[in-house]
């Protein structure tokens, strides 16, 4: 039930960035410091989404990988 949640709201999600993505299509200059870049805001905002998730899948690995041994150690205690 969980993983259908996280999959509808991640669609979602995933629409929205779209559409706004799409609505946002104007060159813009980016400074780094040393020089600018002039791109489109759409690849921009597709690249900063796409950090964005590599972001998130790291830190949710992260987590997640930290809750399993807790859950082991519960069920391991109700069944001594």
């Amino acid at each position: 039930m969980e993983k259908q949640r996280n999959l509808i709201l991640g669609s979602i999600c995933a629409l929205i960035a779209v559409i706004f993505v799409i609505l946002n299509t104007s060159p813009v200059a980016i400074n780094f410091g040393f020089f600018k870049v002039k791109l489109p805001l759409i690849v921009v905002l597709v690249v900063m989404v796409i950090i964005g998730m590599v972001i998130e899948w790291l830190f949710g690995r992260d987590h997640k990988e930290n809750k399993k041994p807790a859950i082991l150690n519960k069920t391991k205690k109700k069944t001594e």
